[in-house]
């Protein structure tokens, strides 16, 4: 990063995620985004919704860092008080903006809404701020400047957090970096290894020098960051890039994430695909449709999560019910042919299995979980064991679904 990295601190707001009713997704996102450009983050806080440390925390963190970035309690109600402890911190009043309120009148309005008064809170801030638009929703940030440090307050809803970060920070934090950033950053995920076994295939490369070896694991999904710095850093990553790639094939996903590579699959082969679903109740076609132009690809899906629906919708023998049960490979294969033929498709998935925390038996422990794919060279069928609860097991097998889709569809 040169000879003067910009320091990066996050702050995460909100007695939901530090009771752990809710999970923080907007950390996770300015550290990687962050780390594209070469800024590292050395340390995330998370403090509830109470002025006092809040105050503390922002003074704190600003005694270290060259960036701080706030996200969440910019709301109209009364625990969104991230303004006022922003405004104690800095030792500033709070001002009232009339531009910022008369915005946010009129996207109410827009909408055929009346806003709340409640909602003028949200036209407040520290003196002297930079206001920092927020275009999807009505809690616009602010920027404020503690000792030598640059703080950015951002809205807690990922969604617009991911919009106002990409309009205000982003750019901020590349003029920070300085033009004479050398450094360069890859990524590339995987999918059907585990963690350990991606590890050991890049134990050499990992020990190169000024060469840095990243490894996510969520849900299946490896996913490796490749961060140098200095002259050649684009060339040296390009080449770290290219060798992992080779390494890891075929695991190495065409296009970033498994949705997006089946899409790109079956626009490359010209094909269509159909979903039939019990277990994961269509997370498998959700996470398809959201893939921008999939409907030229994706024709549709069957949620068959009762015996009933398996029989009448795709044609799965009462019989063959009885005597293997819905959640066996029998029952998988008949329902991605099934579900094909149904919808005219060329090829068709299935996934059925125990999701739990109830239904397993020592036969098919919650885990079980069953998949297959048909398509106009027969049908091949997976079996897994998922460790887990029900959330783990149902969105880890829409994972494995859409894998083994995309795996077929590599086949020449």
């Amino acid at each position: 990063m040169g000879p003067d990295p910009v320091l990066l601190e996050t702050i995460s707001t909100g007695d939901e995620l530090v009771r752990g009713r809710s999970i923080d997704t907007n950390a996770p996102f300015i550290a990687e985004r962050a780390a594209r450009i070469g800024v590292l983050r050395f340390r995330h806080t998370c403090v509830g919704d109470d002025p006092a440390a809040l105050a503390v925390a922002f003074r704190e963190a600003a005694g270290r860092a060259d960036v701080v970035i706030v996200t969440g309690g910019l709301g109209p109600t009364e625990d969104d008080c991230t303004r006022r402890a922003a405004a104690d911190a800095l030792g500033a009043e709070l001002k009232f903006d009339e531009a910022v309120f008369a915005a946010m009148g009129e996207r109410f309005r827009s909408r055929g809404i009346a806003m709340p008064a409640r909602n003028r809170v949200q036209a407040f801030f520290p003196a002297g701020s930079e206001i920092l638009a927020n275009a999807p929703g009505t809690a616009a940030g602010f920027r404020i400047e503690i000792g030598g440090a640059s703080l950015f307050f951002l809205s807690g809803v990922p969604r617009e957090m991911e919009v106002m970060f990409a309009e205000h920070v982003f750019p901020a934090l590349k003029k920070m970096r300085g033009a004479g950033y050398t450094g360069a950053y890859r990524a590339v995920s995987t999918f059907g290894e585990s963690e350990a076994t991606v590890d050991e295939i890049l134990e050499e490369i990992q020990r190169r020098e000024n060469l840095s070896i990243g490894l996510t694991a969520l849900l299946g999904r490896i996913r490796v960051t490749v961060q140098t710095t200095g002259p050649g850093a684009a060339d040296r990553a390009d080449a770290a890039e290219a060798e992992i790639r080779g390494l890891l094939e075929p695991f190495v996903l065409e296009a970033g994430t498994l949705e997006r590579s089946v899409a790109a699959l079956l626009a490359k082969r010209n094909l269509t695909l159909a979903t039939a679903e019990s277990c994961t109740g269509g997370l498998v076609g959700s996470l398809l449709t959201g893939v921008p132009g999939i409907s030229a690809h994706y024709l549709g899906g069957v949620v068959s999560y009762a015996n009933s629906a398996k029989v009448s919708l795709l044609g799965v023998p009462e019989a063959m019910l009885a005597e293997h049960g819905a959640v066996s490979g029998p029952v998988a294969r008949t329902m991605a042919e099934g579900v094909r033929r149904a919808l005219g498709a060329d090829l068709g998935v299935s996934v059925t299995g125990v999701a739990g925390p109830g239904g397993g038996t020592a036969k098919k422990p919650v885990g079980t979980v069953h998949f297959a794919v048909a398509g106009p060279d027969g049908v091949r069928t997976l079996y897994r064991k998922l460790p887990g609860d029900r959330e783990f097991v149902r969105r880890f097998s829409a994972n494995i679904a859409l894998d083994l889709v995309r795996r077929s569809l590599r086949k020449p």
